[in-house]
């Protein structure tokens, strides 16, 4: 009895030890995010235009910095140099430390995260910075500064479509507003501003909208076209690219789809223009397929070769968003990988990711595989 006890005694001391010492060792040495950002450099390239690939953060996620270390991760291991990240959303929040007054004043600076912080980051990566930037659909300004909303004719308050008041696409103190912001972004040093919504509202009310701005009749694409001239010309001093994103029906069509996309005004004022040609976009019956989300390289390669033509001689360059989600259809790594095949079959070398919960598992098995077959190919 008592040499047992004895033992028991033995195994009790080497335990106690054994949380005591070698647990709070291991706990010690365990990396933090500090030594996570020194210990694994990336080795710096120099992006060739066209060749940004990407994955999207919402400004809840480029805050977390466990995700943001999940994505840096991702970054690292596979072919992707690139990160779009929220800058301002699409309810006109403004995720980071602004110093630009109305953005304060109208309660759309929200301060999620220090973007000094995440580009000093994203810098000593090798990582190519993508800020997306809401511009026409601005929730927070139209209700801060309803005079300088669409109005809608039946009350004369701002209109209300696609779950959002709008900003007058031809008011140009709300340019102004947008320009001081894109000109802190450069300041910053952020590579690229990408345009989101740069539009008038698609569906809803819109018919009872009414652009009081708009006092010389001009059409939409005037608005959307001069908005774009006059960035260029207040940036011009800054080493900062220009993008935008587009429906992938503006590829198609030849018209402004009443919203002021129309492809070869915009491209010439543009360094990159990336469409949406997500399948599950497509209504029945487009390209004769009842389902066109279950043929994804189909889609793609109609959508992107229709436009690639018609902006061949304005130095734009188009990368498209790849569907990194499923509607009807579940999206595995074979619909997202014919995807970037129908792209790099036309000759585009970059890409971009959109998953709006930014859950890129699948992502990463393809680039993956995309790996493991160049290996095999050497």
């Amino acid at each position: 009895m008592q040499k047992k006890l004895i033992c028991l005694a033995k195994i009790l001391v080497i335990l106690l030890i054994f949380f005591i010492f070698i647990i709070p060792l291991n706990i010690l040495k365990a990396e933090t995010y500090e030594e996570f950002l020194s210990n694994h450099k990336f080795e710096n390239t120099n992006m060739e235009p066209g060749t940004q690939k990407a994955v999207y953060l919402t400004e809840y996620s480029i805050a977390d910095i466990k995700k943001r270390k999940e994505i840096y991760e991702l970054v690292s291991n596979t072919e992707l140099n690139s990160i779009v990240f929220d800058v301002k959303d699409d309810s006109g929040s403004i995720g980071y430390d602004s110093s630009i007054e109305l953005a304060g004043e109208s309660g759309a600076e929200k301060k999620y995260y220090n973007i000094d912080a995440v580009l000093r980051e994203m810098k000593s990566k090798g990582i190519y910075s993508i800020a997306r930037f809401v511009v026409f659909k601005d929730n927070i300004l139209s209700r801060f500064r309803p005079d300088v909303a669409i109005k809608d004719i039946r009350t004369g308050n701002p209109l209300y479509s696609e779950g959002s008041y709008w900003p007058d696409i031809y008011c140009e103190e709300v340019w102004d507003y947008y320009i001081d912001i894109i000109k802190e972004l450069a300041e910053k040093g952020v590579n690229e501003i990408q345009f989101d919504y740069i539009r008038a509202p698609a569906k809803g009310n819109i018919a009872y909208a009414d652009y009081t701005y708009n006092t010389a009749g001009n059409d939409k694409v005037w608005a959307i076209t001069n908005f774009l001239k006059k960035v260029k010309e207040a940036i011009r001093q800054y080493n900062i690219k220009i993008s935008a994103d587009v429906f992938g029906w503006t590829f198609i069509v030849d018209n402004d789809q009443g919203i002021g996309q129309m492809l070869e005004e915009i491209a010439p004022h543009l360094d990159y223009i990336y469409p949406m040609p997500y399948p599950s976009h497509y209504s029945t019956n487009f390209l004769g397929y009842e389902l066109p989300e279950a043929h994804p390289y189909e889609v793609v390669s109609y959508t992107l070769n229709r436009g690639l033509a018609r902006i061949d001689n304005t130095g734009c360059i188009a990368v498209p968003w790849i569907q990194a989600f499923s509607l009807k259809v579940k999206y595995t790594e074979r619909e997202i990988i014919s995807q970037i095949q129908a792209a790099e079959d036309l000759g585009i070398e970059g890409f971009l990711f959109w998953n709006a919960a930014n859950k890129y598992g699948t992502v990463e098995k393809v680039l993956n595989a995309r790996e493991n077959e160049r290996e095999l190919d050497f």
